[in-house]
């Protein structure tokens, strides 16, 4: 009898360590997933004509606008230099080039 009732409490207890095991691994999924996913984060968007506009957070006190030539696909991308009340550009992009490289050819 005794036997038959700490093979009862063996099972029951592998049971309950299978069952935290799979709540805490979704968990830990669903934790991490969130930690360290990057999110784009536009503060400001703005569409129209042939330009898209958007300003975002690039450093904890860094804002940028990001301009989006939709004509000749070129991406310019100026930073906001507060004290002199000034853009600075620091970067741009042909669009088209880029992606023509990417693109395997036959």
């Amino acid at each position: 009898m005794r036997h038959a009732q700490s093979m009862d409490r063996t099972t029951a207890a592998c049971y309950a360590l299978i069952a935290s095991a799979a709540v805490l691994a979704g968990l830990l999924v669903f934790g991490l997933d969130r930690r360290w996913a990057s999110e784009a984060d536009a503060s400001l968007v703005i569409a129209r004509n042939n330009f898209t506009l958007l300003t975002t957070q690039t450093r904890n006190s860094e804002e940028a606008l990001i301009v989006l030539d939709n004509t000749t696909g070129s991406l310019l991308v100026y930073r906001l230099n507060v004290p002199r009340k000034q853009l600075e550009a620091i970067a741009g992009y042909d669009l088209q080039r880029i992606f023509r490289q990417s693109i395997p050819r036959q």
